[in-house]
């Protein structure tokens, strides 16, 4: 990570910091020595401090996991994008030993005292919606069905890695794989 400057260090811990303990709980303190920067780099590169700078690693995180969506959404295959994103999460819990969870859902739990960090995690979670509706309506499902399935997917994919930290189990993503793959193949033309 100390090949990068000190802005790019700062947005990679906090959305690390994130993914395993939330926004809340991850301080200055914690950002700083995760990342190697000192302390007068969090108001150089983030004016706002702390808030600005979870806001700025929402935003981060949300396009790395887009890019993701993308590559499995191009394969023209909704079923195939449920394989590839919940063995993504897998992944990533299993490898972390279910230290790790979604850093959008993290900042999503934010809370009132950080509405641009909310506001960032809603924008987000709206862009995959987006992008899977258009996904599921180019294989022909109705459109107003497709945002449903969409909105549906990330929320129980969401809900499914909550689920699995707490449980320290990958069955709750296994169940949601088959439910998705199932809604899917239903709101598909026969």
């Amino acid at each position: 990570m100390t090949s990068k400057g000190p802005r790019e260090r700062l947005i990679l811990s906090a959305i690390m910091l994130m993914c395993e303990r939330g926004v809340h709980a991850t301080g200055l303190s914690d950002l700083l020595a995760h990342s190697h920067t000192a302390r007068g780099s969090i108001y150089q590169h983030f004016p706002g401090g702390k808030s600005e700078l979870m806001e700025q690693a929402t935003y981060a995180a949300g396009r790395t996991i887009s890019s993701l969506l993308d590559d499995l959404l191009a394969k023209d295959d909704p079923e195939r994008f449920v394989d590839g994103i919940i063995d993504y999460w897998k992944q990533v819990l299993t490898g972390s030993d279910y230290a790790m969870g979604c850093p959008i859902l993290a900042a999503a739990q934010a809370g009132p005292d950080e509405p641009a960090v909310q506001a960032a995690s809603a924008a987000v979670f709206a862009s995959w919606v987006d992008k899977i509706g258009t996904a599921l309506t180019s294989v022909g499902v109705e459109p107003v069905t497709a945002k449903s399935i969409a909105s549906t997917a990330i929320s129980a994919i969401e809900g499914a890695i909550a689920q699995c930290r707490s449980t320290h189990t990958i069955e709750p993503l296994d169940d949601v794989r088959v439910a998705l793959k199932r809604l899917i193949e239903f709101a598909r033309p026969r």
